[in-house]
């Protein structure tokens, strides 16, 4: 994968010979600060190892960002008395990390799952989520179209990743015929058509004034092979009428954190692909 051959880059090319260099002056001299830079350079290491990065965005809300495959930004709500993950990550492995991250800095259990989509990107962590005793949330759009084509998707990602892990089928275990609120209100999940995908939805925080883009808005194009290039501008556009407060998105794939003007952007950029002035 490409985040472990950047590690192994990291490692020989900036961290060893580093290190390498305070073993020397540690040889010379006691001075604390080197015992220090080694004990630092150590938890960058298994930071490179671990692939999901985690960072504060506010009170509330915390972007990971997972890069066990190609990059992809999942998000996790904190809530009054439990946390939200917003996509699963990639993998079991990926979804693992996470937990552990978020667990180092924050104590309180990670009780629900939303899968944005049927791919794995959204849903390839919810074995392990299913096996710390999480809920998984999605609507039936979402379900029946994990049920019927998971094999399907996860060979079509192998066929260009062949390192992709086999991952066993875990459907959502909470079903939801329609929109959908988590959090007493505090997430509000929103279906406004096909896009990305035909089930694909949009995750919004009204407390944040935040819009998850999954993987329907992003800073690029991204791989179109499952969409719906006749209905996605029709499904932003009402995205755009529906009066939502949105000051910052979250892309799903690319650069993470985003302004409103990423709806218009990606518009162009389907018009351009598509060739026509819709």
């Amino acid at each position: 994968m490409i985040s472990r051959v950047l590690s192994h880059i990291l490692w020989n090319k900036l961290v060893k010979p580093t290190r390498l260099r305070r073993a020397a002056q540690l040889h010379r001299s006691t001075d604390m600060k080197y015992v220090l830079t080694s004990i630092l350079l150590f938890f960058c290491i298994l930071s490179l190892n671990a692939q999901v990065y985690l960072t504060r965005f506010s009170e509330s809300v915390y972007i990971c960002e997972d890069y066990y495959f190609a990059r992809e930004n999942t998000l996790v709500y904190i809530g009054q008395e439990y946390i939200t993950i917003i996509g699963a990550t990639w993998c079991p492995e990926s979804a693992k990390a996470l937990h552990d991250s978020i667990s180092r800095i924050i104590e309180k259990p990670v009780l629900e799952v939303i899968n944005t989509n049927y791919h794995p990107d959204r849903a390839g962590g919810n074995p392990y989520w299913k096996s710390i005793g999480c809920k998984i949330h999605s609507t039936e759009n979402t379900f029946d179209l994990m049920r019927n084509d998971w094999d399907t998707i996860c060979n079509f990602i192998r066929n260009s990743s062949p390192e992709f892990p086999k991952i066993p089928l875990v459907l959502p275990s909470n079903v939801h015929s329609g929109n959908f609120k988590l959090q007493e209100g505090s997430i509000e999940v929103l279906y406004f058509g096909p896009s990305h995908t035909e089930d694909g939805v949009f995750v919004y925080l009204p407390e944040e004034k935040i819009l998850y883009g999954g993987c329907i808005l992003k800073p690029f194009l991204g791989n179109l092979e499952q969409s719906n290039l006749k209905e996605y501008p029709r499904t932003l556009n009402k995205l755009k009428n529906s009066n939502l407060d949105i000051k910052t998105i979250i892309a799903g794939h690319g650069q993470s954190i985003n302004d409103v003007t990423l709806i218009d952007n990606y518009l162009t950029m389907l018009r351009e692909y598509s060739g026509t002035s819709q």
